[in-house]
């Protein structure tokens, strides 16, 4: 029978201003003590009142004094809690951080990254995500386990509530090949309901010995910023594979870099080389190209490679100036509302090269990749030949447009200053012009408002004449003369019509800050001169011709020098015959519409990366 200290509880039942010490099982309880409990031959312990934490917070603790150390069990959190008037706040005894309460509403919040190979040990690319949604913050455990000799485990403590992601690395070595249904995970967690009882993992048998070629890597689908992947976005690459006698799985993926990745598995039964494809997962975060690095899982040695994915640059905003004559063909400005809205059959050639996906857009074969898949070129309503007011407000405004495209027979709005100076202000403020002019007033005012006045004594219009052709120089790292739609470095581009337009007495500064593409040929007294060059700093493209784009006369010898393909795909050819009069070069083949490409590819580029507008 157990013996209660006599004298402590007589004193406990006496008057309250009466103090004792009380002993459980023992007649002497620790002098420091005003409850001793000793244990005796049966073994049992103390409890204190045990509660859910909705009933702990029943409790009235306003007069913090009166509550500071009060003790209860935590039923829910499965843990002793204490009250500190110091914190204002229960506390936990549980490594001093109260458990968090989460929930993972379904398996489709678990995703599995990862190879998963009979006999292969799991290192740091096989583990789980796990989305969940945390209504408390808190200390947790969460683990997966299989019964094939692996799982998945960690530790750790949400800081907030909300949805958020934990990352459970994986340990072990699966024992057995489980290709079909694969190896249940059966989960556990401290921090609550893991809603998720049909999540299985495949494993494959033993690997083959392989080696890849990210050389062969080719990119299906289109990769845009802020786009999610879809099943269309996979890669494939050739393999080469000398052994499968063990087993002939195999695995390969990639790192996720930008918010991208790339995994796929298989079997392989026959020697030699073949092609695997992989599946892209994620959703790119930039419009920079992406490097991944492909690792495999072969039986002689994981063996790695690099290749880049390409993001497509979103739709930009083009200002067109210049002629719209969309039934004639002319449409020496390219863009215009005109052409934006007509279906792609019904635009004048120019337009239809810049508005066919093959060319720019997001085709698996589109030479440059741009667009979100519903727009490309977003054209100012300003564009055709607006008032100088219009480009005015145009240029300069909150919301300028990225790229602007100048043709025949845009002239500056009668060289007006204010027009003049909201040019160079874009350029200053990393604008991209293409300007193919040829006033000769509007070609001076602008050039001096860049380079600094009296850099151009000089611009006339007394190149050389219709028909003329200029050659372009050997520039293979140029990315206007040597750029997606071909090499043009040798060749020559074409006069429309008139005489060209070239810079005469310029200043040294000028020369050294362009990058000159042509200049007047043949015996004439201008012979030098420069025709065409694009600025080495500023995002600046000039050529002395409105007309370079002119395109409705498909066989002239001396006009519309800019041809495409006549049927789909719109896309740019050379001009195969034109006359070369007045420039000693005889007849040959011009390359405007190559050359207009190229140059709409780096102004693309340019306004991406370097341009007036976040993009």
């Amino acid at each position: 029978m157990k013996k209660i200290f006599l004298a402590g509880i007589i004193a406990l039942m006496s008057s309250a201003a009466l103090y004792a010490q009380v002993g459980v099982n023992t007649e002497t309880p620790n002098p420091l003590t005003v409850l001793d409990v000793m244990k005796k031959t049966d073994p049992k312990g103390i409890m204190v009142p045990r509660m859910t934490e909705l009933e702990r917070d029943a409790i009235d603790v306003s007069n913090d004094s009166v509550a500071n150390s009060l003790m209860i069990y935590n039923t829910d959190e499965d843990c002793y809690n204490y009250y500190s008037k110091a914190q204002g706040s229960w506390n936990s005894v549980c490594g001093g951080v109260p458990k968090a309460v989460f929930t993972v509403e379904n398996c489709d919040a678990i995703v599995v990254h990862g190879s998963y190979t009979q006999g292969v040990a799991l290192d740091a690319s096989d583990y789980l995500t796990v989305t969940v949604n945390v209504t408390k913050a808190g200390s947790y455990t969460f683990s997966g386990n299989t019964s094939n000799g692996y799982g998945f485990t960690t530790q750790g403590t949400v800081l907030t509530t909300g949805s958020q992601s934990i990352l459970v690395p994986g340990q072990g070595k699966p024992v057995n090949e489980n290709q079909t249904p694969g190896d249940l995970v059966t989960f556990t967690s401290t921090g609550g309901l893991v809603n998720c009882t049909t999540l299985r993992i495949p494993v494959m048998p033993p690997t083959a010995s392989f080696s890849i070629n990210c050389g062969t890597a080719k990119f299906n689908g289109a990769y845009v910023k802020n786009k999610s992947l879809t099943a269309a976005n996979t890669v494939t690459l050739s393999v080469n594979v000398t052994d499968i006698s063990t087993g002939g799985s195999w695995s390969v993926y990639t790192n996720t870099v930008n918010g991208v990745s790339f995994k796929g598995s298989g079997m392989f039964s026959t020697l030699g080389q073949q092609t695997i494809t992989l599946q892209g997962t994620g959703t790119p975060t930039t419009t920079d190209p992406i490097t991944l690095t492909f690792t495999t899982n072969s039986k002689d040695g994981a063996a790695t490679c690099n290749a880049t994915v390409s993001i497509a640059i979103p739709p930009m905003k083009v200002l067109g100036l210049g002629q719209v004559d969309l039934a004639g063909g002319a449409n020496y400005g390219v863009f215009n509302t005109l052409n934006a809205n007509a279906a792609l059959s019904a635009k004048a050639d120019n337009a239809k090269m810049v508005y066919d996906t093959h060319n720019f857009g997001i085709l698996d074969n589109s030479t440059v990749k741009f667009g979100d898949g519903v727009s490309t070129w977003l054209v100012d309503p300003n564009s055709g030949y607006p008032t100088a007011a219009n480009v005015v407000s145009a240029l300069t405004g909150p919301t300028p447009p990225d790229i602007v495209v100048i043709g025949y027979l845009y002239d500056g709005n009668a060289s007006a200053a204010n027009v003049v100076q909201a040019f160079a202000t874009y350029l200053q403020k990393k604008g991209v012009l293409l300007m193919f002019c040829e006033n000769p007033t509007f070609n001076q005012n602008v050039m001096n408002a860049v380079f600094g006045g009296g850099s151009v004594t000089s611009a006339a219009q007394d190149g050389n004449a219709l028909g003329a052709r200029y050659q372009f120089p050997m520039l293979n790292t140029d990315p206007v003369i040597n750029g997606p739609f071909g090499n043009l470095g040798g060749l020559f581009w074409g006069e429309d019509a008139s005489t060209t337009s070239d810079i005469h007495t310029i200043s040294s500064n000028i020369s050294s800050q362009v990058t000159v593409y042509s200049t007047v040929e043949g015996n004439v007294t201008t012979a030098g001169n420069i025709t065409a060059f694009k600025h080495n700093s500023l995002n600046w493209i000039w050529v002395g011709d409105g007309g370079f784009n002119s395109c409705y006369d498909h066989i002239s010898t001396t006009i519309c020098p800019f041809l495409i393909q006549q049927t789909p795909p719109y896309i740019p050819v050379i001009k195969p015959n034109y006359s070369g009069s007045n420039t000693g070069m005889g007849a040959g083949p011009v390359y405007n519409s190559i050359f207009m490409a190229n140059a709409l590819a780096w102004a693309l580029d340019r306004a991406m990366n370097n341009g007036i507008n976040q993009h």
